[in-house]
């Protein structure tokens, strides 16, 4: 059955912050990343849109949920689809209400993201944060949105396992005052001389500019990936520093 034209226009809308923040909903597509999803308890799908070729595989799947299907069309499934090959399957999920608990931040790592707008840094950060078994990953309010359809994507479902929280960086010191927050910084201590910490806050700064002026105060270790000496590289990018640090630190 074809979409009408309101139904294609919502879920459009939903491709933009602005819809999504109004609608209190996002939109996540893939065959793999959806059945992860059904079988998440954390989530409330609100529409599940799919080609009939999808449906008729997952018919016994579907009927144990109650939800809203939709069959559409190859058309109508590229035109409310946020990507360039659209994938058998689109669902509209409710945004979550997350909960962090300053006990689990002080006695876990964590990971802040310090202005990180590029989406596919984002979701890949978020991925390393699951595999390594990080529970929370902060974020400045300048940061892309979790719910950006290319974060849920570079994401590959740890959306699903890891809790993403929007506040300033001056917000976790007034929760967990003892806390130690470890920032990349040029000409900081080397990342190995520095044993894994029971506990902390991991600062990882924005692509080009690295951490805010503002927040390096509440730092209280200043560390650094050396580089080789004939390295030429300016930088590391942000996702791979921190699976690099994650990987130093053997973080799981």
């Amino acid at each position: 059955m074809a979409l009408s034209k309101n139904e294609i226009k919502y879920v459009k809308s939903l491709h933009l912050k602005k819809f999504r923040q109004k609608y209190n909903n996002f939109i996540v597509e893939g065959d793999k990343i959806v059945r992860e999803l059904l079988a998440s308890s954390n989530f409330q799908i609100e529409g599940l849109y799919a080609d009939e070729n999808w449906l008729t595989k997952h018919e016994d799947i579907l009927r144990l949920y109650d939800i809203p299907v939709h069959a559409v069309s190859g058309t109508d499934l590229e035109r409310i689809s946020t990507l360039k090959t659209p994938n058998q399957v689109l669902v509209i999920v409710r945004m979550p209400t997350f909960r962090y608990s300053p006990d689990k931040i002080n006695s876990s790592l964590s990971l802040y993201l310090d202005d990180i707008r590029d989406p596919g840094n984002f979701g890949t950060i978020m991925r390393i944060a699951d595999w390594f078994g990080i529970p929370y990953v902060f974020c400045s309010p300048t940061s892309a949105a979790w719910t950006n359809p290319k974060v849920i994507q570079a994401s590959m479902g740890a959306f699903l396992r890891v809790q993403v929280h929007a506040l300033d960086l001056s917000a976790i010191p007034a929760l967990v005052p003892e806390l130690s927050i470890f920032g990349m910084v040029l000409g900081g201590q080397p990342i190995a001389e520095l044993s894994k910490p029971a506990a902390g806050l991991i600062v990882i700064g924005n692509e080009s500019r690295g951490i805010s002026q503002s927040n390096l105060p509440y730092l209280t270790h200043q560390l650094t990936i050396p580089r080789h000496p004939q390295g030429g590289a300016e930088s590391l990018n942000a996702a791979v520093a921190t699976g690099i640090i994650c990987a130093q630190w053997g973080i799981g």
